[in-house]
C-alpha cells in the first residue's frame, strides 16, 4: 500500500508540474531550490479549426501548415473536434412515388463527426502531424428503405474512418502528407462555391432527395476521390502561388485487406480476365497550382490540375461481353474575384471522366462541365447561389443498346449562413435540380425496355431546408 502510495503521489506531482502555475492554488513558503530545469515552451491552447470549406475537414490547411496557432519550437497540440449538423427540410421528386411506395415531403436529418490529430514542431523547426475524420453510416436498412426501429438502426452502427493522414514539412522545403486524404485535384479546387450553407450540391441537403434523382455533382472534392490512400506533395507559397503532385496507386483506402482466392478482390490487381474489373483505376497521377492574392482592393484566387491514371487492364478473349472502361484524362480549373465582399466564379471540367468521379466507358463521350456562382459576406451573414451543367456518358456502354451516348445533369443552389456565435451557425438551404438521358431509366437503374419506353428518362427534385451546425 505505501509503494502504491508513492507512486500515486509522483504521478500526481508530475502531472502538476506539466500543468504549470496556472493549476497552483497557494504560494508555498520560500525554500532552498535545487538549480532549476530549463524552461520549455508553453503549449498553445488548443483551438478549433473550420477545415476546408464547409466540410470540416482535417485541420490542415492547404496554403498554411500547420494548424491555428501552432508556432513555437517543442510544441504538440492534440485536436478532438467534431461537429453536429441537424436539418429539417421539404422535398418533392419524380421518386417521391414509385411502385406503389409513396414518401412524405418533409423529414428531418443529421450527423455527428470527429476529426481527430494533431499538430506539432520540433526543436529544428520540423511540423508533422496527423489529421482524420471519423464519420457514422446512414440508417438505410434492408432493400433500401430505412429501418423500422431507430433503436435497432442505431445499435447496428459502426463508426468509419473517412480520412486518415500523417503529414511532416517546412515552410521553406514544403509538406509531404501520406495517407488517406485529399489530393491536388480537390486541395487546389477553386469556385465551386461550397461556402454559403451547408456545401450547396456537395453538402447534406440533398440527402433528403431519393438517390435517383439527386443529380450528379461532377466535381474533384467527392469521396470516390479523396477516401483513396496516396503521398501528396505541397510545395513553399512563392509570392502568392503554390504547387502540388500526389500519387494514388489505386482505389484502395487506408488499409489494404487481403486478395481472395480468385484475386478479384485485390486493389493491386493491374489486369483480369473479366471486363467489369476495367472500371478500377491504377496509377493516378494528378498536378496542380493554385494563386491566391489581390490588385488593391479586388482579391483573386485560382486553381487547378490535371488528372490521369491507367486502368485495370482486360485480358480476357476478344468476344466475350461486359462493359469496358478507360483511365482517367482531365482538367479541371476555376477561378474567383472577390471585391467588397462580393465573390463570383466558377470552375471547368473537361477529360474522361464518368462523372461523380468515376471512370469513363469505352467509347464514351468525354465530360464537360462548368459550375458559376456568386456570394456576398457581410459580418456574421453570408449569401450566395450557383449553377451547375454537366455532360457525361452516364449509363452508356459498350454494351448498351438503345441507351443515348450523354447523360446531362444540371443543379441549382441557393442560401446563407448565419454565424450566431464561434461554433454555432444557422444554414438556410434551396436545390432543384434534374437529370436526362434517353433510353436510360434512373428509377432502375438499367436500360428502358420496350414495355417501358421513355420511363425514368427524366428527374426532376427540389428541396428546402433550414439546419444548424454546432462545432468544437
Amino acid at each position: 500500500m505505501r509503494k502504491l502510495l508513492l507512486g500515486a503521489a509522483a504521478a500526481f506531482g508530475a502531472t502538476a508540474a506539466l500543468a504549470g502555475g496556472a493549476y497552483a492554488q497557494t504560494t508555498p513558503a520560500p525554500m532552498p531550490a535545487p538549480m532549476p530545469a530549463p524552461a520549455m515552451p508553453k503549449p498553445p491552447a488548443n483551438t478549433s479549426y473550420t477545415g476546408m470549406g464547409s466540410l470540416g475537414a482535417p485541420p490542415s490547411s492547404v496554403m498554411n501548415i500547420p494548424a491555428s496557432g501552432m508556432a513555437a519550437p517543442n510544441s504538440f497540440v492534440v485536436h478532438l473536434n467534431g461537429r453536429l449538423n441537424w436539418y429539417a427540410g421539404v422535398e418533392g421528386s419524380s421518386a417521391d412515388n414509385l411502385g406503389g411506395f409513396k414518401s412524405d415531403p418533409y423529414q428531418f436529418q443529421g450527423y455527428i463527426r470527429l476529426y481527430p490529430g494533431f499538430d506539432a514542431v520540433a526543436a529544428n523547426g520540423l511540423q508533422y502531424g496527423v489529421a482524420a475524420e471519423i464519420r457514422m453510416p446512414g440508417s438505410g436498412g434492408g432493400g433500401g428503405h430505412a429501418g423500422t426501429s431507430p433503436g435497432s438502426t442505431s445499435s447496428a452502427e459502426t463508426l468509419y474512418w473517412r480520412r486518415a493522414y500523417g503529414y511532416v514539412g517546412t515552410p521553406d522545403v514544403g509538406t509531404l502528407r501520406f495517407g488517406m486524404g485529399d489530393g491536388i485535384m480537390s486541395l487546389f479546387q477553386t469556385g465551386t462555391f461550397e461556402g454559403f450553407n451547408d456545401g450547396a450540391w456537395n453538402g447534406d441537403v440533398e440527402d433528403f432527395i431519393p438517390s435517383s434523382a439527386i443529380a450528379v455533382y461532377p466535381f474533384s472534392d467527392v469521396g470516390a476521390y479523396y477516401t483513396a490512400d496516396r503521398v501528396v506533395y505541397l510545395s513553399p507559397v512563392f509570392s502568392g502561388f503554390q504547387f502540388g503532385a500526389s500519387f494514388t496507386p489505386n482505389s484502395n483506402n487506408l488499409w489494404n485487406g487481403n486478395c481472395s482466392a480468385a484475386e478479384l478482390a485485390c486493389n493491386s490487381t493491374s489486369a483480369a480476365p473479366t471486363a467489369g474489373v476495367t472500371a478500377r483505376y491504377r496509377n493516378m497521377v494528378d498536378i496542380g497550382a493554385t494563386y491566391a492574392g489581390a490588385f488593391g482592393p479586388v482579391g483573386v484566387q485560382a486553381g487547378g490540375g490535371y488528372l490521369a491514371s491507367q486502368t485495370v487492364n482486360y485480358n480476357g478473349v476478344p468476344a466475350a461481353g461486359g462493359a469496358r472502361y478507360i483511365g482517367y484524362s482531365f482538367g479541371q480549373f476555376g477561378a474567383t474575384l472577390t471585391y467588397a465582399g462580393f465573390t463570383v466564379g466558377g470552375n471547368f471540367v473537361y477529360g474522361n471522366d464518368g462523372g461523380d468521379f468515376s471512370e469513363q466507358a469505352a467509347g464514351g463521350v468525354d465530360e464537360i462541365a462548368y459550375m458559376l456562382g456568386a456570394q456576398y459576406a457581410a459580418g456574421p451573414f453570408v449569401f450566395g447561389g450557383s449553377y451547375f451543367h454537366t455532360n457525361f456518358d452516364g449509363g452508356w456502354t459498350n454494351i448498351t443498346k438503345g441507351v443515348a451516348r450523354t447523360e446531362t445533369d444540371q443543379g441549382i443552389a441557393a442560401g446563407g449562413t448565419y454565424a450566431i456565435a464561434p461554433g454555432f451557425a444557422l444554414y438556410l438551404s434551396y436545390l432543384y435540380g434534374l437529370r436526362h438521358q434517353i433510353g436510360w431509366d434512373f428509377y432502375t437503374g438499367s436500360e428502358n425496355t420496350a414495355a417501358t419506353p421513355g420511363v425514368g428518362n427524366n428527374t426532376t427534385a427540389q428541396v428546402f431546408a433550414l439546419g444548424t451546425v454546432l462545432k468544437w
